[in-house]
């Protein structure tokens, strides 16, 4: 799926202009909306020169490393981490380069950026900040037609966002916990837009730097933008879930589902189950799962392990004995445990 260039390209210099130059006097609205920082996944980083590219066609053509070579699974968990992180990124840099600038107008508990068109574009944009209770805000991002009235005004961005603060009482940047909703189909009524589709929500927690951090995504409606020369989904409309706990020193837990056409048989789809598991030595362990469409009552299953260099240690799948290797005693996590999410 595509970033928000367009909201990043046409509304940026317009709302920044119009607030003026230098940082906000007032400190009033510091902090009132999430950074990438705040919504990040984070999962142990490999020095490994391998692209980490997802599996096409479901389990049943999983690439298998080698014993010993960097894990497959590892790349595909870094894969699945990589599509969030960005699509909250774009974004959410957007907003935060905003508000480190004045708002157009602060009248009461609401402050307004712009509206303001750019130079060469086509849309109008307004950001509107609203502090409901103390350091409780509301904000949505705003863009119409440049030449549109007011009340074509459609909402690109919206959310709410709970600012956390240390023991002095100071706002921490990067945390926080609330929600959001980026909207595609609404930024695809405006004159310029890219080419996203559907919706994709965040619910998020991350309070302090010891605190454990949860994150749950829900992407509805999207397209999946694989390479279509490699990939059976690509082009396909599709709805996924994701969920995130990570304990600072203690590693984390990843999920993921989602429902595709994943094989070639017939247009029926599968449900895809992911769930990563990680210590903070970086050893970990990845078990998928295949259920529904054209694999029929038995899901197809696999598994792999991975040491502290990302190396992996153990594979075992229930479909293909040539991608089954080393012993399971040497994971991280002695036993398989496949998602638990619900995906529509």
């Amino acid at each position: 799926m595509t970033t928000t260039a367009m909201v990043r390209l046409a509304v940026c210099g317009a709302l920044l202009a119009a607030a003026g130059c230098g940082k906000a006097g007032d400190d009033e609205f510091e902090g009132s909306t999430p950074t990438k920082d705040t919504v990040a996944l984070e999962l142990p980083s490999s020095t490994a020169n391998a692209p980490a590219t997802a599996r096409a066609g479901g389990l049943s053509v999983r690439g298998g490393a080698l014993l010993g070579d960097v894990a497959k699974d590892y790349l595909l968990t870094a894969t699945v981490v990589g599509v969030v992180n960005g699509a909250a990124a774009s974004i959410l840099n957007l907003v935060r380069d905003i508000t480190d600038f004045p708002p157009t107008t602060i009248s009461g508990d609401t402050a307004v950026w712009g509206p303001a068109t750019a130079a060469l574009s086509a849309n109008t944009y307004r950001l509107t900040v609203t502090r409901t209770a103390p350091h409780v805000f509301t904000y949505q991002l705003d863009g119409k037609g440049k030449n549109a009235p007011d009340t074509a005004f459609v909402t690109v961005l919206s959310g709410t966002h709970t600012r956390a603060l240390d023991a002095s009482g100071n706002v921490m940047k990067g945390f926080g916990s609330g929600d959001f909703t980026l909207d595609f189909d609404a930024a695809a009524t405006l004159p310029q837009h890219d080419d996203g589709v559907g919706q994709i929500a965040f619910q998020y927690s991350r309070t302090s730097p010891t605190a454990t951090t949860t994150i749950g995504v829900t992407f509805a409606g999207v397209q999946d933008h694989c390479d279509p020369t490699t990939c059976q989904t690509s082009g396909q409309i599709f709805d996924a879930v994701y969920a995130y706990t990570a304990t600072p020193g203690d590693g984390g837990d990843l999920q993921y589902a989602d429902m595709k056409d994943y094989l070639p048989a017939s247009s029926a789809k599968e449900t895809l189950e992911l769930h990563s598991r990680w210590l903070q030595t970086g050893t970990g362990r990845t078990d998928m799962q295949l259920s529904g469409g054209d694999v029929g009552a038995a899901a197809q299953t696999s598994s792999e392990c991975w040491d502290a260099n990302f190396l992996s240690v153990y594979s075992g799948t229930t479909y293909d004995p040539t991608l089954d290797w080393g012993v399971e005693s040497s994971c991280p996590f002695s036993t398989a445990a496949y998602a638990s999410l619900a995906v529509q």
